[in-house]
């Protein structure tokens, strides 16, 4: 980055990219003198999060599909869709959780801060997974969950 610009152009082919258990993610920038980033994040159908809570807020805009999003509403579990063009905001320390039960890829834009970007780097892998994930990969993730401020909630 040039610090004498006004702006900065990040291009889609410089975006770094990895996935987290089967999700692709693609890392497009930051907010200079803010810990936010943007990540672009494909689910593939069947794909998802379990439900969980952390101590960083995050912004979901679909751009492509739509996503089942859990989430607690007056004290209830509750489930809704959020299709292309939505925003969903997800508050600090708020359970939650996503799947794609359509039998399509979902593209989403997330707006993510340092501590989430940390968890996104220590799960990376350069590769998609070629199946569910294993024992000892669901293993991983809980230990590096619980490394980086993630509570696995029970599934809905």
């Amino acid at each position: 980055m040039n610090a004498n610009a006004s702006a900065t152009v990040h291009p889609a082919a410089a975006a770094s990219r990895f996935w987290v258990l089967g999700d692709q993610l693609s890392i497009r920038g930051n907010l200079e003198g803010t810990t936010l980033n943007v990540v672009d994040v494909v689910v593939p159908p069947g794909g998802g999060t379990p439900p969980h809570s952390h101590p960083s807020p995050e912004i979901f805009r679909i751009l492509d599909g739509t996503i089942r999003i859990w989430s607690v509403v007056d004290g209830r579990p509750t489930e809704m869709d959020a299709g292309a063009g939505d925003v969903v905001t997800i508050a600090a320390h708020a359970p939650h959780g996503y799947r794609n039960v359509s039998g399509a890829p979902v593209s989403l834009m997330a707006v993510v801060d340092e501590q989430t970007m940390g968890f996104f780097r220590a799960a990376a892998t350069d590769e998609a997974p070629e199946g569910p994930p294993t024992a000892d990969v669901i293993g991983q993730i809980m230990k590096l969950s619980a490394d980086h401020g993630i509570t696995i909630l029970t599934a809905p």
